[in-house]
Formats: C-alpha cells, structure tokens, sequence
C-alpha cells in the first residue's frame, strides 16, 4: 500500500511517542531500586499502558516500511486493547496509595472486576463479530473506527485518568515545596495533553474523509505532539531530571 503524507506523520510520530514512552517508563520503574518503592513500578508500568493504543500504529508503520502490509485487524485490536485494564489498574493502586489508602480494597476489587468484565465481554465480540470492536479504515493502514463498545469504553478511561491525575497533582501543586509543586504542574499538563489528543485523535477520522488534505496531517502532527508533550509532562511530574529542574523551578520561583 501506498502510504500518503498523512499516513507517514501519523505511522511515524506514533512511534516516536511509543519510544520516547518506553524509556520514560522503563526509567520510572528503574528507580525503584533506588527508592525500594512499588510506587515507582507501578507508574512506569501504568505510562508505557497508556502508550498502549498506540503501539499498533507504530508496528504497522514499521511494517509497512520494510514489509509493504499493515497488522491484520485482529491482532492490532488486541494489542491496542486488551491490556489497557493491566495499566489502568496499576495507576489506581499507585493512585490509592498516595491519595486515600483506606479505600484502595474498594477501589482495586471494582477495578478487577470491571477489567474481567470487559475482557469477557471484548472476546465474546471479537470471536463473534469483530465488525463490532472495530474496522481499519481502507484508506487509512493506521487509522480505526471503533465500535460503540470500545468507545463507550476509552471514553470511561480517558475520564478517569484525567480525574484521578488532576486529582493527584492539585494536591502537590498545593505544597508549599517548590520542587513538589513544580512536579504537580509538570502531572497536571501531562493528563490535560494527553486526554486533549486523545479526543482529537478520536475525531479526526469522522472529521475528515479525505486523507490527501493538508489540514488534516497538520491536525495529525498537533495531537502526535500534545503526546509527546505529555509522556515528558509525566516523566517530569514524578522524576524531575536536572534539566527540567533548572527549567522548571527557577519559573516557579519567578511566578
């Protein structure tokens, strides 16, 4: 197939942001040798689950360069997919953990059982009818419509990491630690970018029909970048290298 401009910034970017992902969260979780905390594996492994929606994109665009075909559709709903529950879960553990540990049985048995319900009831549909799940745009190797199930679904989970980070970051932006509240900000802009390109990724395939128009690659590099921005945003809220540090807390300082 032959691959539109379009088609090379989406397939291209999403694996810049799957990369750059996978070392911001193979680095969190290196850190807990360090710090002896589960905190730290828990956040490294709920980030690179974020990524996960993305991973397809980035494996079809490598194939498509070197092998000329795309993933079958179903494998790329199944690795865009089914581990989302594993990252979702980890992130409200690390959340309760930091946040109101009194209430993480609570939290964690509804999440577990919500996860196995959505697992039973994603393979019942993708052995029945996967028509339901999703179906890969022909003109489009990267781009999928989703079925109201799975969209029904992401929406619920974009809507709960957005709450529960901005949640969380509020708390540390209220510190009065300047490097604390520095991380807060660096968290909040992290769930705030990504959950506005991740809207925007959903809408830009009922918004434009035509893959040859150049409003639309320009809307693809926006949201590729919004997710960029964020997996440093995140990177940023919980480590804070000395490069952001010196970037960061000398602005705050200033406000």
């Amino acid at each position: 197939m032959t691959l539109e401009l379009v088609d090379l910034l989406q397939g291209s970017l999403s694996l810049i942001f799957v990369c750059i992902s996978l070392v911001i969260g193979f680095t969190i979780l290196s850190k807990y040798s360090q710090h002896k905390s589960r905190l730290y594996i828990l956040v490294g492994l709920s980030w690179i689950g974020i990524a996960n929606p993305y991973f397809p994109d980035s494996i079809s665009f490598v194939m498509n360069i070197f092998f000329q075909q795309s993933l079958p559709v179903d494998l790329y709903l199944i690795i865009g997919n089914v581990f989302i529950p594993i990252a979702v879960l980890c992130w409200l553990i690390a959340y309760t953990d930091m946040i109101n540990k009194k209430r993480q049985t609570l939290v964690v048995s509804l999440t577990i059982i919500f996860s196995i319900l959505f697992e039973i009831a994603f393979f019942y549909i993708f052995f029945t009818d996967i028509t339901q799940i999703g179906v890969i745009v022909p003109s489009r190797p990267f781009t999928v419509e989703f079925g109201l199930f799975i969209t029904i679904y992401l929406v619920l989970i974009i809507l709960l990491l957005l709450i529960t980070g901005i949640k969380f970051s509020q708390k540390s932006i209220r510190s009065k630690e300047k490097e604390i509240r520095v991380k807060g900000k660096l968290l909040r802009a992290a769930f705030i970018s990504f959950t506005i390109a991740a809207i925007m990724d959903s809408l830009l395939g009922m918004i434009f029909e035509d893959p040859t128009d150049p409003l639309l690659a320009i809307m693809v590099v926006v949201t590729r970048l919004l997710l960029i921005s964020s997996a440093f945003e995140f990177y940023g809220g919980f480590i804070l290298p000395k490069w952001m540090h010196a970037i960061f807390v000398r602005q705050d300082k200033q406000e």
